[in-house]
């Protein structure tokens, strides 16, 4: 019997489903309309299931998107107009409405270039790793979305990823994960070059990503790092990620090109190649983020009032390009798929 009250053996659900997950249901006051999740015990959620077509996933075929190793987020306005590259990362945090209904008007009425005062006319990748309110936003009015994004150059877009906590129910996980296969299918729908994103909590929702980009040929996915906090929690978390991470890669096409996103070290990156195969676009902000603290990234330290914020911006920039193109010819070591647990 799971924590749901039903009989796992007789549940139409456990072929998604694998069991209960680390949820805090036998903790829980029973205070449903302050409860973010989707839970049995809430009245309507197995018909939310049931409305979006269960919790197996089927997937639109995609194209090989032509992406650098290294996409420079740039979440906002440069203060003087320069040329960083001809391929940016967008942040979809700062090109939505508040709400997530709608693209901000900014973007609307300039388009990319303008809004960030580039020098030069740009592609963008486009990540929807944002705040839930806002991400519940895209959802909700994702048709108006979608339209909207399709007035823009984009290399690639990101499907919205919705929230699968570890210490949610299984159900909240499986109408997440759905959501975002979702969304990735209209957006291919619509003509957007879309990359879905590869959101799980255990290896049999990597299995369900397996089977889909094995079968229909997918091109390009994206599979995020990013963790909240920066204690010993969010380190295991890492390391739960590159396992899932590697996992996924070892029994997929090395041809699908993997969006990453959490990861900016050079270090890092470098362990991300040792374990696969597959080509490896990052999306780093870490070099706009230290261009704005007075960082130069190739030593470390700060050059404050030698150079402008946004000189040193570029500077950033071609030292992660050189980084990751090295990483990218090194050649990954050998790996043993049967040997790894998630």
């Amino acid at each position: 019997m799971g924590l749901c009250g039903r009989n796992c053996d007789k549940c139409n659900l456990k072929l998604n489903c694998q069991g209960c997950s680390l949820c805090e249901k036998s903790l829980c006051d029973r205070e449903c309309k302050r409860c973010f999740s989707l839970c049995p015990d809430r009245s309507g959620s197995f018909g939310y299931l049931r409305q979006i077509g269960g919790g197996r996933i089927e997937l639109h075929q995609n194209e090989a998107y032509l992406l650098p190793a290294n996409i420079p987020v740039l979440p906002d306005r440069l203060t003087e107009r320069i040329h960083v590259k001809d391929i940016v990362g967008i942040h979809g945090g700062n090109m939505l409405s508040s709400n997530g209904e709608n693209i901000a008007r900014v973007y609307r009425s300039k388009g990319l270039q303008e809004a960030l005062n580039l020098e030069r006319p740009v592609k963008g990748v486009l990540q929807f790793y944002v705040k839930d309110r806002t991400i519940e936003g895209v959802w909700d009015k994702r048709k108006d979305v979608i339209s909207q994004l399709c007035e823009f150059p984009w290399a690639a877009v990101i499907s919205p990823n919705f929230s699968v906590y570890e210490d949610a129910p299984r159900m909240d996980h499986l109408y997440n994960i759905k959501r975002s296969s979702i969304v990735y299918n209209e957006m291919v729908e619509a003509g957007l070059p879309a990359a879905p994103d590869i959101s799980w909590y255990n290896r049999i929702d990597l299995d369900q990503w397996i089977r889909e980009i094995n079968t229909r040929d997918i091109k390009c996915i994206a599979f995020s790092f990013q963790t909240v906090g920066t204690d010993l929690r969010a380190s295991n978390t890492y390391l739960n990620y590159i396992i899932g991470f590697k996992y996924l890669t070892s029994r997929i096409s090395p041809e699908v090109r993997v969006i990453v996103a959490g990861v900016a070290s050079p270090a890092r990156v470098r362990i991300l190649r040792e374990n696969c195969d597959n080509k490896i676009s990052v999306l780093n902000q870490t070099a706009y983020v230290q261009s704005r603290r007075g960082i130069l990234a190739e030593t470390g330290k700060s050059v404050t009032g030698e150079i402008s914020k946004n000189k040193l911006l570029v500077r950033n920039v071609e030292f992660y390009d050189k980084m990751y193109e090295a990483n990218e010819e090194e050649p990954p070591s050998c790996q043993n798929p049967e040997a790894m647990e998630v």
